[in-house]
C-alpha cells in the first residue's frame, strides 16, 4: 500500500490537493452510465464525469440511495447514443468513495465517485 501525505497551504485549490491522492490518471469523458443497486434491486441511470483505470467520477439523480462504502455494479455505455443493454452478469463491481449533493445545484444531480472493487483487490495481491 501507497501512503500519500499532502499538506493543504492557505490559498490552495483544493482540487489541485485532492488530485494527489489519485492512483490512476483522469480523462474527462461523458459516457452513459447504469447502476445496479442490489439492496434496493433497482437500476439507475446516469452518465460518467471522468474515467480512469482504477474508477469513475458518475453524475446520477440526486434521489439515487448513496452512501461511501456501498458496493454496487456498474455498466459504462460506449456512446451517448447508448450500447448494448446492461447485463448484470457483465457488470463491475464498485464500492463507493464518495458522495456530493450539492443544495446549490438546480439540476437535481449527485456526483460519487466510485472505485472498481475487482482493480483494489489485484492491486492489494500485488503489494
Amino acid at each position: 500500500m501507497t501512503l500519500v501525505w499532502c499538506e493543504w497551504q492557505q490559498g490552495e485549490d483544493q482540487s489541485t490537493a485532492s488530485a494527489e491522492r489519485r492512483r490512476g490518471l483522469r480523462v474527462r469523458q461523458s459516457r452513459p452510465v447504469k447502476i445496479y443497486d442490489s439492496a434496493a434491486a433497482r437500476y439507475v441511470g446516469g452518465q460518467t464525469a471522468d474515467i480512469s483505470s482504477t474508477g469513475l467520477q458518475l453524475e446520477l439523480p440526486a434521489w439515487t440511495p448513496l452512501a461511501p462504502g456501498k458496493t454496487l455494479s456498474v455498466h459504462v455505455g460506449m456512446s451517448a447514443q447508448g450500447s448494448s443493454l446492461a447485463n448484470r452478469r457483465r457488470m463491475i463491481p464498485a464500492r463507493v468513495v464518495w458522495v456530493r449533493r450539492d443544495a446549490a445545484d438546480s439540476s437535481n444531480r449527485l456526483h460519487a465517485g466510485v472505485e472498481f472493487v475487482v482493480s483494489t483487490a489485484a492491486h492489494q495481491d500485488a503489494a
